[in-house]
C-alpha cells in the first residue's frame, strides 16, 4: 500500500459503511482484506498507524449501524481479528469498546446477522486471527467465548465446523504449556502464576469432546470425532496424552457398537494418533482398540484400520501382524494363494465372512484395490519384512492371470471369482504392485513369470488403454533387473518390439501414444547397449516411427517425434536416417497446424544439437529451424526453440580456445570472430531481438536473459569486427526507441567534445553525421548497450497483478463498483 491508497481509503471506508451502497463482487472484499493482512503483518507499527485512525473510525461507524450487509459485516469482523492480532492496536480497539461489540453476538442480535453463515464464519475468522497474543487470550477466556465456539462444533456448514476445530486445537496448544506448568507448579516454583480461566478453557474442551462421543445423536458424535481427529493431528504429545485419557473409553464404546456410520470417522482419529509413540503404551489401550476395529467390521472398513496399524512407527509386532495379515487376506484368498497367517484360529470367522464378500463384485473390486494398494505403499517402503516377497508376487501374478481369464486347471476348481476377469481397477492396481516388486529383486526368482504375464497383457487385445500404459512402466522395472546378457532379456525384448508395431497402428489413439512414450523410456534407458540398438534398427521400428510422424492426433505425433528423435542418436544411424529425420521434422514445423507436434520437434532438434554425434544434416538446417519456430503462434515453442538458441550460442562459442578470455593473439579473434559471425548468418541474433518484444512474457524473459548473457561474453573479449557483426535496426518495432537513445549519446559525447576541447573527435562525429544522420544498421555491442536490458528484465519478472490486482487498484474498483448502476456492473474477478 503507498500514498494513493492512503488518499482512498477515507471514501472506501464511507462506502462500506454506507447500507444503502451495495457491492455486487464479494470476492473484492477478500482481496481488500488480503491488503490489509499484508500492510498489518509486514510493515511496522508507524507505518500502521497512518491507516488506523481511518479504519477505527469505519468498525466505529458499523457498530453503531442499525442496517448493514452481512458480507459487509462479515468482512468487519476479519478486518477487526487481523488489527486485534498486534498487541498496540487490540488495546486501542478494547479501549474504544470495538472488540466488545464485534465479538459479543448478543450485541447485534436485533440485526438478525448471526443466522448468516458468512457471518458466522466472519465471527470465527475474526477470532482465528485475533488469539495470537496474551491479552487476546484473556479477552476470550474473560468473555466466555468458550461455550460459543464450542456450540459452533456442531453447526451445519462444513467450513464453520472445520476452521471451529482449527480454532479449539490452536487455543489447546497455546494453554497447554500454562496448564502443565500448573500442574507442576510445586516442582517448579519459579513459573509464572496462571490463570484459572485457562485451565478452566482446557478442561471444558476436553469434557465437551468426551460427553459428545457419549452422546444418542448421531451428528454430535461425528461432529466429536471430527474435532478429535483434528487435536490429535496438531497438538503436541503431554496434550494428546491428557486428550486421550478422557476419550478413550468413549471410543471404545462405539467402536464396540458397530455402527458402520462412525467406522471412517474412528479411524481417522486413530490415523491421527498412529505415529504418535507416547500412545503405543498398554494403559493407553491403542491397541485394543485399533484390534477391535481390526475384526468387527466389514472386510473393507477392516483393511483401512490394516493400512493404518501399518504406518505406525512404534507398532507392537502382535498388532501388525494381525493388520498384515488382514491386508493380505483379500489377495491370497482372491488368487487362491495359500494363508500363511500368524493367527489362523482368530481369523477363521473373519476369513468366511471375507470370502462373501470377495463373492459379490462391487465388494470384491473394492476391497482387491485396497489390499493392492495398502500392500504397494509398504512393498516401496520395504516394512513388510515378515511376508515373504515371494508369496506376494506368485499371488499378483495369479491374480492378473484371473484377470484376462488366464486361469490354471487348479485355479478353476478353487472357485476363483468370475466377476474379476475384464476388471481394469483391479488390473491397474496389480500392475502397480508387480512394477513395485522389483525393489525386492535380490529375493526374487520370478523373472519369467512376471515377464510372461506383463508380454499377456500387452498381446491381450481387450487390455484397457490405462492398463496397458501401466504394464509399459511395469515392464521398464522389470527389464531394468534383468541382465542384458540372458537369453531372457534378448527375448522379451524381440517380443516387445514385435508388439509395439502392432500397437502402434491402434484404434485407439491413447494406446498408441502410451506405445510412441514406452519407446521412447526404453530407448533412453537402453542408450549405449549396442545389443538394444542393433534390435531396434533391424526390426523395422524406425520405418513405424517415420509413418507415425504423419498421424493424424496432435498427442501421438508429438510422441512420435520424441521417439524418432530418441532412436537417431546413437552414432551408428546412417547420414541417410539423420536426413530423412530433420526433413520430416521441418516439414512438421512448416506444415502441421498443432502445437504438440512443433514443440516436440523443437526439442528434438535441441536434444540432438546437445548430442557429441550432432547429425550435418541438422547444422545445415538451423537456420530453417529458427526463422520456423521463431514465427510459430505457440510461445511454448518460441521458448523451446529459445533454449536451442542458448545451445547453439554455446556450442559454437565454447569451441573458440578465447572463451571468456582478453584475446591477444590474431588467430583467437579470428576463431571468435567466425563463431559471431556464424551465429549471426545463422539468424541467432535476429530471432533474439525478435523475441524481445513478443506478445508473450515468458518469451521476453528467455530472450532477455540470453542477451544479457551474450552482453556479458561481449564485454569480456578485448576486439570485435564492428563492421562484421551490423544488424539491421528498421525491421524491428524498437528501432525508433534505439535510434533515439542513440541521438541523445552522440549529443552527450559531442557536448563533452565541446566542453574539453577535443575538436578532432568533433569534426569526426561530424563527418559520420553527414554520411548516416538516421543509421539503418549498428553493430551488435552497440545495440546490446542501449537496450535497457536490465530494466526490462526487473519489468518481466513482475507478472501483470502487481498494476491489475495492486491495493489501488483495488480500492478503485470498489469505488466505482458503488457509483454504477446494477446493469453496468460486471465482475472482473
Amino acid at each position: 500500500m503507498d500514498s494513493d491508497c492512503l488518499t482512498l481509503l477515507p471514501s472506501v471506508c464511507e462506502v462500506l459503511a454506507d447500507s444503502t451502497l451495495l457491492l455486487h463482487d464479494d470476492t473484492s472484499l477478500e482481496k481488500l482484506l488480503d491488503c490489509f493482512k499484508e500492510l498489518i503483518t509486514q510493515k511496522d507499527e508507524q507505518y500502521l498507524m497512518q491507516y488506523l485512525p481511518y479504519l477505527l473510525q469505519f468498525l466505529q461507524s458499523i457498530t453503531k449501524s442499525q442496517t448493514v450487509d452481512p458480507s459487509v459485516f462479515s468482512f468487519s469482523l476479519k478486518l477487526v481479528g487481523l488489527l486485534a492480532a498486534k498487541e498496540y492496536s487490540f488495546t486501542l480497539l478494547e479501549e474504544k469498546g470495538v472488540l466488545e461489540y464485534m465479538f459479543q453476538p448478543e450485541s447485534w442480535h436485533m440485526l438478525e446477522l448471526w443466522k448468516n453463515s458468512s457471518v458466522r464464519y466472519g465471527w470465527l475468522q475474526g477470532l482465528w486471527n485475533m488469539l495470537q497474543h496474551p491479552q487476546s487470550m484473556n479477552f476470550f477466556c474473560k468473555n466466555g467465548f468458550i461455550k460459543l465456539l464450542l456450540h459452533l462444533q456442531n453447526d451445519k456448514g462444513l467450513f464453520i465446523t472445520s476452521l471451529t476445530s482449527q480454532i479449539l486445537a490452536h487455543i489447546l496448544n497455546s494453554f497447554m504449556p500454562v496448564v502443565l506448568s500448573n500442574s507442576t507448579k510445586s516442582e517448579t516454583p519459579n513459573c509464572c502464576p496462571v490463570s484459572t480461566e485457562f485451565v478452566s478453557v482446557t478442561k471444558e474442551i476436553m469434557s465437551h469432546v468426551a460427553a459428545s462421543l457419549a452422546s444418542q445423536e448421531q451428528a454430535v458424535i461425528i461432529s466429536a470425532l471430527r474435532l478429535l481427529a483434528t487435536i490429535l493431528t496438531e497438538c503436541g504429545e503431554p496434550l494428546k496424552r491428557m486428550i486421550w485419557e478422557h476419550v478413550v473409553g468413549p471410543l471404545e464404546v462405539l467402536a464396540n457398537a458397530k455402527d458402520d456410520s462412525f467406522t471412517l470417522h474412528i479411524i481417522a482419529v486413530l490415523q491421527a494418533v498412529a505415529r504418535s509413540p507416547v500412545l503405543i503404551q498398554p494403559d493407553c489401550r491403542v491397541e485394543t482398540l485399533m484390534d477391535i476395529m481390526l475384526f468387527s467390521r466389514s472386510a473393507t472398513e477392516s483393511v483401512q484400520c490394516a493400512a493404518i496399524i501399518l504406518q505406525m512407527e512404534d507398532c507392537p509386532e502382535v498388532l501388525k501382524w494381525k493388520a498384515t495379515d488382514v491386508i493380505m487376506l483379500p489377495l491370497l484368498c482372491a488368487s487362491a494363494s495359500p494363508l500363511q497367517l500368524h493367527e489362523p484360529d482368530k481369523l477363521n470367522g473373519y476369513i468366511s465372512h471375507l470370502e462373501k464378500q470377495l463373492s459379490l463384485k462391487a465388494f470384491c473390486v473394492c476391497l482387491l484395490t485396497q489390499s493392492l494398494s495398502g500392500i504397494a505403499e509398504h512393498v516401496c517402503k520395504k516394512s513388510l519384512t515378515d511376508i515373504p516377497v515371494q508369496l506376494i508376487a506368485s499371488s499378483v501374478i495369479k491374480l492378473l492371470k484371473i484377470c484376462i481369464g488366464h486361469r490354471p486347471f487348479t485355479l478353476l476348481e478353487a472357485g476363483t471369482f468370475p466377476h474379476l476377469i475384464g476388471c481394469y481397477k483391479v488390473q491397474q492396481c496389480s500392475i502397480d504392485l508387480l512394477g513395485d516388486l522389483t525393489v525386492y529383486a535380490e529375493s526374487m526368482d520370478l523373472i519369467q513369470e512376471a515377464f510372461t504375464v506383463l508380454l499377456q497383457y500387452l498381446q491381450y487385445p481387450g487390455t484397457h488403454a490405462t492398463v496397458l500404459k501401466k504394464t509399459h512402466q511395469a515392464t521398464l522395472k522389470w527389464l531394468s533387473i534383468c541382465s542384458p546378457s540372458s537369453d531372457l532379456w534378448r527375448t522379451v525384448i524381440h517380443e516387445l518390439f514385435q508388439l509395439m508395431k502392432k500397437h502402434v497402428c491402434d484404434g485407439r489413439w491413447e494406446v498408441r501414444d502410451s506405445t510412441l512414450e514406452f519407446i521412447t523410456q526404453l530407448t533412453a534407458n537402453l542408450k549405449g547397449n549396442s545389443k538394444y540398438t542393433e534390435t531396434l534398427h533391424s526390426s523395422g521400428m524406425i520405418s513405424v516411427l517415420f509413418t507415425s510422424l504423419s498421424d493424424l492426433e496432435g498427442y501421438v505425433q508429438a510422441s512420435a517425434v520424441a521417439a524418432l528423435g530418441e532412436a537417431i542418436t546413437t552414432s551408428d544411424v546412417c547420414s541417410n536416417v539423420q536426413e530423412k529425420a530433420v526433413t520430416h521434422l521441418l516439414s512438421i514445423l512448416s506444415q502441421d497446424t498443432q502445437s504438440f507436434p512443433h514443440r516436440a520437434a523443437v526439442k528434438v532438434f535441441t536434444a540432438w544439437l546437445k548430442s557429441p554425434h550432432c547429425c550435418t544434416a541438422l547444422e545445415q538446417s538451423l537456420s530453417s529451424v529458427l526463422l520456423l519456430a521463431g514465427n510459430d503462434f505457440d510461445w511454448e515453442v518460441k521458448v523451446h526453440t529459445l533454449e536451442l538458441a542458448d545451445v547453439l550460442m554455446d556450442k559454437s562459442l565454447d569451441h573458440c580456445p578465447c572463451h571468456f578470455q582478453k584475446i591477444y593473439r590474431s588467430s583467437e579473434s579470428t576463431c571468435l570472430m567466425q563463431a559471431l559471425t556464424k551465429l549471426k548468418d545463422l539468424g541467432v541474433f535476429e530471432f533474439l531481438f525478435k523475441c524481445l518484444f513478443d506478445c508473450d512474457r515468458t518469451v521476453c524473459q528467455k530472450a532477455c536473459s540470453l542477451l544479457l548473457k551474450l552482453r556479458t561474453f561481449m564485454k569480456e573479449i578485448a576486439t570485435v569486427d564492428h563492421k562484421v557483426l551490423r544488424l539491421e535496426i528498421c525491421k524491428y518495432s524498437w528501432n525508433e526507441e534505439i535510434l533515439h537513445r542513440y541521438h541523445k549519446n552522440r549529443e552527450a559525447i559531442e557536448l563533452n567534445c565541446v566542453k574539453n576541447g577535443d575538436k578532432v573527435s568533433c569534426r569526426q562525429m561530424d563527418s559520420e553525421d553527414s554520411l548516416d544522420v538516421s543509421p539503418k544498421e549498428m553493430d551488435l555491442c552497440q545495440i546490446l548497450e542501449l537496450l535497457d536490458l536490465e530494466k526490462m528484465q526487473h519489468t518481466l519478472s513482475l507478472s501483470s497483478d502487481h498494476v491489475i490486482n495492486s491495493p489501488k487498484s483495488l480500492m478503485e474498483d470498489i469505488l466505482f463498483m458503488t457509483r454504477e448502476s446494477e446493469k453496468n456492473i460486471a465482475d472482473c474477478y
